[in-house]
């Protein structure tokens, strides 16, 4: 056991020790990409980037793209206010959009966006499938079911509206954003941070209602393959 406990914790030294070590690059975005930086030339970065996998191939990174990098512990700002190419921000004022872009992709889950958009994309296939008493009654009806139902009526292409509705329409509500989402807590209030939050939330909320309101339907195709009459 002691053997055990000394071998992990000597891994976990070297691992963090590794982790230190590494050169990293911020995009403008709030991505970071970590691996081994080789060079910087007037419209790129160069480095050996390391992926989920454990593979390590090169790879280029546009500048116009990049706020900064870290080689060696030094960091080097590659951003620029420049009107000409559309940086109408402050190097501090990007930095701070930056830093907030990098918070909301770490820590914002838009977990309720995922379920309701779920909850209202099945909710649109099962309704979909609702035969009117109506319709059967009507002398042009021409079918199997002498009443009304769900599960009784061929789904149709209305609950495709439901994920671009909602992905477009959860672009629109603001929020605000709460302290336990804030990793950079000292920039509490700063405009620009809360404007990089927001920017990358709104892309999450959107993905999110589109991945949910797709996947309930599906759901709903599946229910009414199950249990249509």
């Amino acid at each position: 056991m002691k053997v055990f406990l000394t071998t992990f914790l000597f891994t976990v030294l070297v691992f963090n020790a590794y982790s230190q070590e590494q050169d990293s690059l911020i995009l403008l975005n709030g991505k970071v990409i970590r691996g081994e930086i080789k060079g910087a030339d007037v419209d790129f970065i160069n480095l050996k980037e390391l992926d989920k996998k454990g593979r390590v191939y090169d790879t280029k990174i546009e500048k116009y793209r990049v706020f900064s990098y870290t080689q060696g512990g030094m960091e080097t700002v590659v951003y620029q206010q420049n009107d000409e190419f559309n940086n109408f921000l402050t190097v501090k004022e990007a930095k701070h959009v930056s830093l907030g872009s990098y918070d909301a992709r770490q820590n914002f889950k838009p977990h309720f966006v995922f379920w309701s958009s779920f909850a209202l994309g099945l909710t649109a296939s099962i309704w979909d499938t609702y035969l009117l008493q109506k319709s059967i009654d009507n002398e042009a009806y021409i079918g199997p079911h002498t009443s009304g139902g769900f599960f009784k009526s061929k789904p149709s292409l209305f609950p495709v509206l439901a994920p671009v509705i909602l992905s477009v329409g959860w672009s629109f509500p603001s929020f605000k954003v709460k302290e336990k989402d804030m990793i950079q807590k000292h920039l509490l209030n700063d405009v620009d941070y809360y404007r990089g939050f927001h920017r990358i939330a709104k892309q999450k909320r959107m993905l999110g209602a589109l991945k949910g309101s797709v996947l309930g339907i599906a759901a709903g195709m599946v229910t009414y393959a199950v249990f249509k009459p």
